[in-house]
């Protein structure tokens, strides 16, 4: 489907796409492609009216994505194709899935074939966002990448597409903010060296005796690991938390050789559409756990929580509340980034 502009402006002589990889023969993705076409109509009249031709296609496939970036696509001939949202599931590995089952990954696109008008790219798609650097050394190293650090609801692929002022990085903004402008994109920051987990140098020690009262305490399942214990924290609504929960040597000042208690929780990687508001939000209530960043096997760093306190004199009662708040504070910042509870 191609909508003409209904004006000259900054968009003239330029294209946008709304492709789609959802699986033709699957009913579930064709109610999920269904429920995301019902909140692009305003997105595309805002760009058409800025001079922007607009591509809608259902049915996105490898070609046709390998198409829209070259600034070769059906309905597009001629214009330089300034950005896209592609929507579709996503692997663990980066690959974006097409509408006939195919994947799209970062190596079977060639960066000097990409248009170097291309200023955005949007990969509405799980995991994918984890790998934006490589994405966006796949396309070119110019066009600003946006994409989920991990799996999302439906429900926040939809959120993602309807204008909230109280948010700064849905659709509408990025359209306003790269699309409707000449501003100079961002480039990706230096990588910081970033700590492992803390409970990767870990021990279980004395945590194997009073492990089984806690866990009783929080309603928990736990098993051992190498480096720890992992426990299993049930949470309102039917939610529920990993943490794992180990003890190592103090090395900051005044807390060296003290034996602590540490706990970490997983939430996710960080991308560009997780802003600071959104990941301390809360964090500066009175409590126990704290937001960290930590490295990943992935572009991105790996969002956790984590607590840490001395292990002498500590009570049962305060082992289950500091790993109650640690699990607490990951599964929110999961909620309000991905809307899903994950293991």
């Amino acid at each position: 489907m191609v909508h003409a502009p209904k004006a000259e402006g900054i968009g003239t002589g330029k294209a946008f796409f709304f492709l789609f990889g959802y699986k033709r023969a699957s009913e579930l993705d064709q109610q999920m492609l269904a429920k995301e076409l019902e909140q692009i109509d305003d997105d595309i009249d805002v760009l058409r009216s800025a001079g922007y031709t607009v591509i809608v296609d259902p049915q996105g496939t490898r070609p046709e994505f390998l198409a829209t970036v070259t600034g070769a696509a059906a309905g597009a001939e001629g214009l330089v194709p300034a950005g896209f949202y592609w929507s579709a599931h996503g692997g663990a590995d980066g690959s974006l899935e097409c509408c006939n089952g195919a994947v799209v990954k970062p190596a079977h696109l060639d960066p000097s074939q990409v248009a170097p008008g291309l200023r955005l790219a949007i990969l509405g798609a799980c995991y994918v966002g984890a790998h934006s650097r490589t994405w966006r050394r796949a396309l070119g190293g110019r066009a600003l990448v946006v994409g989920w650090g991990r799996p999302v609801t439906i429900d926040r692929a939809v959120e993602f597409l309807q204008p909230d002022s109280g948010r700064t990085t849905d659709l509408s903004d990025l359209i306003q903010r790269w699309l409707l402008t000449d501003e100079p994109l961002p480039v990706d920051p230096e990588p910081v060296a970033l700590p492992d987990a803390a409970a990767a140098l870990g021990r279980i020690g004395e945590l194997a005796g009073r492990v089984p009262t806690v866990a009783g305490m929080l309603g928990a399942q736990y098993q051992p690991r190498e480096t720890c214990l992992v426990l299993d924290v049930p949470l309102p609504d039917g939610r529920t938390q990993l943490v794992e929960l180990f003890l190592l040597d103090g090395v900051e000042e005044y807390a060296e050789g003290r034996v602590l208690v540490g706990m970490e929780a997983e939430v996710g990687e960080i991308t560009a559409l997780v802003t600071p508001e959104l990941l301390l939000a809360g964090a500066a209530r009175p409590g126990y756990g704290r937001v960290a960043l930590v490295s990943s096997d992935t572009d991105m760093p790996r969002i956790i929580t984590q607590s840490f306190v001395a292990f002498a004199g500590l009570t049962d009662q305060d082992l289950a509340a500091h790993l109650y708040q640690v699990a607490a504070k990951a599964d929110a910042l999961e909620n309000t980034l991905f809307g899903m509870d994950e293991a």
